[in-house]
């Protein structure tokens, strides 16, 4: 039994004793008193009985009270061992409790920037939906029927061309050989409207010219430039001009090459190859993609049986600069290479060159340019063991800033969209064996005299 239990029944003990007590002085009284004053009594003991039974009633409940504390007490005890036990396991293993509340934090991160690449990704194939809903309903006559309003013919003096609203309905691109030798300009639109222009930029290396012109009809609305980087071979194309003088005339075709490198002085931008017709007087116009953005200025051929047209990327660069500046100014490094290939390597008989080795070699440094300040190296005189002469290679341009240089057109088109004037280049080079960074910070080519 428990100590509260055996306190329990000592009261009880008391109680009992206390009631015998009571009824022994009850009976003594009796006889003593009158038979009111028993009755009295009597009446009073029964009402100290009922509350005595009353007690023990209540003392039996609070007896059981009493255990139901007890046990509620030991398992209370039996909590307290468990809770502690927890709190050493809980401890004991706070760092791979943090450590998991770590990768639940960065997984819930990951999970974010998942969530919002898949709706990048969903806007995307939205737009690529858009686009192909466009394309397989777009045509050669739709292009030519959005497009033809913005298409202008252009009147030199003696030389006739085309060209088309840009940018604004204030400024008309053409190409820089329509415009060059001419003082007066007037440029026709698609309703007869003639207004006089001013050339407000020429550059001959690129053959792109920018006119300003006023009192445009309102539905010669400015073509849009689009990203000549995205063009594949095969790609179709349509292109809007005025060949021989007849107004509108529409050519389609596709694009056969890109980044050309061709010998057509003084252009020196890798162009766009066309198996599309482009005839005189089509010189100037804009080609188009199937979505009716400007690819290009077409040119009206070369004497190799191609015509071709200026990449957009180049045109915009160098449109824009013109109207910043009123001219754009091409980078030079100051030297003059070529390309290796087998056939290079036995003509040049270059004795310490892999058959197979790829890059552009330096043959020659320009004087005062800055090729020739970042240290970079011609090729030397030799002979062979047969004695026969040829060339010691000092330095072969693998890389720009990079990007790996195999072809001309790597080069070219790298220069031509991202390097400017008084910038600084990082050139890869192999030289005796062994590949080496030079920096090298570019000069501009001077303008061209004709």
């Amino acid at each position: 039994m428990s100590q509260r239990s055996q306190q329990l029944s000592s009261a009880i003990l008391v109680i009992a004793l206390l009631l015998s007590s009571y009824s022994v002085y009850v009976v003594y009284r009796t006889d003593n008193l009158r038979r009111g004053e028993i009755e009295e009594l009597m009446s009073e003991a029964d009402e100290a009985d009922l509350r005595i039974n009353e007690t023990l009633a209540n003392l039996e409940s609070l007896s059981t009270e009493i255990e139901n504390l007890s046990n509620i007490t030991q398992e209370l005890d039996s909590l307290s061992a468990d809770l502690e036990e927890i709190k050493e396991l809980v401890g004991e293993s706070g760092g791979d409790i943090d450590a998991l509340r770590t990768g639940f934090e960065a997984l819930t991160e990951s999970l974010t920037g998942v969530s919002e690449e898949l709706t990048r990704v969903e806007e995307i194939l939205a737009g690529f939906e858009e686009e192909i809903a466009g394309i397989s309903t777009a045509t050669p006559a739709s292009v030519y029927e959005s497009a033809r309003k913005s298409v202008v013919i252009i009147r030199a003096d003696t030389v006739q061309g085309s060209g088309f609203v840009w940018k604004t309905q204030n400024h008309i691109l053409t190409n820089w050989h329509v415009v060059n030798e001419t003082d007066t300009v007037t440029v026709e639109f698609y309703d007869g409207t003639r207004r006089p222009a001013t050339v407000l930029g020429l550059d001959a290396y690129s053959d792109v010219a920018v006119l300003s012109i006023s009192g445009v009809p309102d539905e010669a609305v400015p073509l849009e430039l689009g990203n000549s980087s995205e063009i594949y071979i095969g790609q179709q194309v349509v292109a809007i001009g005025n060949p021989l003088g007849y107004s509108g005339s529409l050519s389609s075709g596709v694009i056969s090459q890109v980044n050309e490198r061709i010998d057509l002085p003084p252009l020196i931008i890798p162009v766009l190859q066309l198996d599309v017709t482009i005839a005189p007087g089509s010189s100037g116009g804009p080609l188009l993609d199937l979505n009716g953005n400007v690819l290009g200025i077409t040119n009206a051929g070369t004497f190799y049986g191609f015509n071709f047209a200026v990449p957009s990327n180049v045109v915009k660069r160098v449109a824009e600069s013109m109207l910043a500046t009123g001219e754009y100014r091409h980078p030079l490094v100051g030297f003059w290479g070529v390309l290796l290939t087998p056939e290079v390597v036995e003509e040049y008989n270059l004795v310490n060159v892999d058959m197979y080795q790829n890059g552009i070699l330096i043959f020659e440094v320009m004087e005062g340019y800055p090729a020739e300040e970042a240290g970079l190296r011609p090729v030397e005189d030799t002979v062979d063991d047969e004695g026969h002469p040829g060339y010691i290679a000092r330095d072969i341009i693998v890389a720009v800033d990079g990007k790996t240089i195999r072809l001309w057109s790597e080069w070219d088109v790298y220069f031509a969209e991202e390097v400017s004037p008084d910038q600084t280049i990082i050139l890869t080079v192999l030289r005796d064996g062994s590949l080496e960074e030079v920096e090298l910070v570019t000069t501009y080519r001077d303008p061209y005299e004709g």
